[in-house]
């Protein structure tokens, strides 16, 4: 018996997944995302609804990038980046959903959408509309668990644990973008803002939003 349970500890050893990115400085991580791209330029503000401080403080992302970018049509647009480089049970993406509801806004719409950035890169993502008293957010966001893109928690979930069979562990990021009282649909508008954002990005800031080192058609979890 000991013998077996010995066995047991040491195939459980063999089989532990492994880090598979390593972390980057704050540094690193902001200089992925340009301040400035086509005719979108970086504002001074922010007005991002965040999920609980204690939250992210103790657990949730290693690295989080707030930003508003405005183009030369006025549009703003406020841009969230959240990532950590590897996920873990209690170290996992934050839907944004659940932050937006603790900040007292109804969630009149949640639903999945297909995100076609170009000929190569289409992601499985998710439009959110937003309500609170006098604001409307419209939302697009993705999380990426790996190469997997989860529409849900429960598919976060199996994302991780599919990693995990490989033998390492994931990294994640919460990749989130959205408009407040811009009208019927914003959507369109958030799109075209994900594409421009993607026409100036670097190999390794490519690989950070979509999990690839080269761009290419990525699959629906």
């Amino acid at each position: 018996m000991g013998g077996a349970l010995l066995a047991v500890s040491g195939l459980s050893l063999a089989r532990r997944p492994a880090r598979r990115f390593q972390s980057m400085t704050a540094e690193q991580y902001e200089a992925l995302f340009p301040r400035q791209f086509g005719t979108w330029h970086v504002l001074p503000t922010s007005e991002l609804i965040m999920p609980p401080e204690s939250e992210l403080a103790d657990k949730l992302y290693e690295h989080i990038l707030t930003r508003s970018y405005r183009n030369d049509k006025g549009q703003v647009v406020m841009f969230l980046a959240a990532y950590s480089s590897i996920q873990v049970d209690d170290v996992q993406v934050h839907r944004p959903e659940v932050c937006y509801a603790v900040s007292g806004f109804s969630i009149d719409d949640n639903e999945p959408f297909t995100l076609k950035i170009n000929d190569r890169i289409t992601v499985p993502a998710r439009r959110v509309d937003a309500n609170a008293q006098m604001r409307n957010e419209q939302i697009l966001y993705w999380t990426r668990v790996d190469t997997r893109f989860p529409l849900s928690w429960s598919q976060q979930r199996l994302a991780m644990l599919a990693s995990n069979l490989e033998g390492f562990y994931p990294d994640g990021i919460l990749v989130r973008a959205s408009m407040i009282n811009a009208g019927d649909d914003a959507i369109p508008d958030l799109v075209d803002f994900y594409r421009d954002l993607t026409r100036h990005s670097s190999p390794e800031a490519l690989r950070v939003l979509y999990g690839v080192d080269e761009p290419r058609r990525l699959p629906i979890a």
